[in-house]
């Protein structure tokens, strides 16, 4: 992973949802980037990015979140959930796929955006759900009022800012694409975000571990006897407090 100074506008509120990593779980081999647990695999390579490709990767224990800072400074995020039993979510059990996506954008507006020093003010500025993705999608813009005066430490910078969010549900996980914009542009956010949400693979690739754990399981498989069952991938653990 390539640990570049990030652009500017990193602290805003949409990197504040996760703890750091130990250590990065997700894996980069040439262009694709492989989430962690197989959660996604996504070519770095389209279109949408230019130029080189950063990465920051986070996770908790029910989910991860990478952000991917492109060569013009613009900012893409793929962050996948557990659907059931996630405290972030709290959904209900037996909830409809609707329902879990008007969640969980929910509970990122409430629990993330709001929560920063920095929003002065956070309003929806579009909401539509797209009845003719697959799988059937929740779209969002949210407008964010930014006064960076209350973070000590970080660029001053002050002014309306605009999110977009694309939530849908695969299997027992939820994704949520962000992306943010200088200007209210609704129709080329939700191209964007589709266009993001429609070159990733799910499920991915699973990552491998490091040199040492692989060589460990290759001498296990290789002793006589029942091959044993194979260690389930793990999610990032969050840093502890």
């Amino acid at each position: 992973m390539n640990n570049k100074k990030r652009p500017s506008l990193a602290w805003l509120p949409l990197l504040a949802l996760v703890s750091g990593c130990q250590s990065l779980e997700g894996e980069r081999e040439g262009d694709l980037y492989h989430a962690p647990a197989g959660a996604y695999t996504i070519d770095l390579g389209i279109n949408t990015f230019r130029g080189e490709v950063l990465l920051d990767e986070r996770c908790t224990r029910t989910g991860g979140s990478t952000t991917f800072w492109d060569g013009n400074g613009r900012m893409f995020r793929v962050d996948y959930q557990q659907a059931e039993n996630n405290p972030m979510i709290d959904a209900p059990r037996f909830a409809s796929d609707l329902t879990l996506l008007n969640l969980t954008l929910n509970a990122y507006l409430r629990k993330v955006v709001a929560k920063s020093d920095a929003v002065g003010s956070a309003e929806a500025a579009h909401r539509e759900f797209l009845r003719n993705t697959s799988p059937r999608s929740l779209f969002a813009v949210i407008s964010l009022s930014v006064n960076s005066d209350q973070l000590e430490g970080q660029p001053e910078v002050e002014g309306t800012y605009y999110y977009g969010f694309l939530v849908f549900k695969d299997g027992q996980r939820l994704y949520v694409l962000q992306h943010r914009q200088p200007v209210l542009a609704p129709e080329k956010m939700k191209t964007v975000l589709l266009r993001i949400a429609d070159e990733i693979e799910i499920p991915g690739n699973k990552r491998d571990d490091t040199e040492l754990e692989r060589m460990r399981r290759m001498l296990i498989r290789l002793a006589p006897g029942d091959p044993p069952v194979e260690d389930p991938v793990r999610l990032c653990e969050p840093v502890p407090s």
